[in-house]
């Protein structure tokens, strides 16, 4: 884990409904002045342990058709694979799996005719991979950010508990329809990198 206290913890809390929140505000919120608020955003923006951007409803923009598509890789190939598959304009997301398959990649577009165009216009004529399986999205029941919840920051003080304001808490549906008029923000904690040889361990 990242060499992050409490505070650090406490100030991903405050932005994790809104990205857009201003120093000042999570400074009285927590208590602390508001240039040490600025100075650790900073830091873990530019550490990459958050990133800030707006979460947009891709069926409210034009992207109905959500996709994650599982890929198994030749291992001599895995690398060259990886880059064309980032370079891909309809690839928003990439994961490295263990398992059966060796990436999952989540895709979002316009129709289901540019979602065959990706599987067998693009990804199928990309050496080294092996076999692929799609699965359609439907609906979206559930999406988190709340790292506060998640890391158990709440249990761990008690004094903290009781200089900390209770964090705004908004359903799944009023964050993507935040992020789809384009007025919400979200916050993302980057995973820890992981080496090929991390991966076949």
């Amino acid at each position: 884990m990242p060499d992050l206290d409490e505070l650090d913890l406490r100030i991903i809390g405050q932005l994790q409904d809104d990205g857009r929140k201003p120093s000042t505000e999570i400074a009285r919120a927590l208590r602390v002045p508001r240039t040490t608020v600025a100075r650790r955003i900073e830091h873990l923006v530019n550490d990459g342990i958050i990133t800030i951007g707006v979460f947009a409803n891709g069926s409210k923009i034009g992207l109905p058709v959500h996709a994650m598509i599982l890929l198994q890789v030749s291992p001599t190939d895995y690398d060259a694979v990886v880059a064309a598959i980032v370079g891909l304009v309809e690839i928003r997301w990439v994961g490295i799996l263990s398992g059966a398959f060796d990436l999952i990649v989540e895709a979002m577009l316009p129709s289901n005719e540019d979602l065959r165009h990706l599987l067998l216009d693009k990804l199928a004529k990309i050496e080294g991979i092996n076999h692929m399986q799609t699965a359609h999205v439907l609906e979206v029941a559930k999406i988190a950010f709340d790292w506060n919840q998640m890391l158990h920051v709440d249990g761990r003080s008690d004094t903290s508990r009781e200089a900390e304001r209770p964090l705004p808490r908004l359903s799944p549906d009023q964050r993507m329809a935040n992020g789809a008029r384009g007025v919400g923000k979200s916050v993302e904690l980057s995973p820890p990198r992981r080496t090929r040889a991390a991966r076949s361990q």
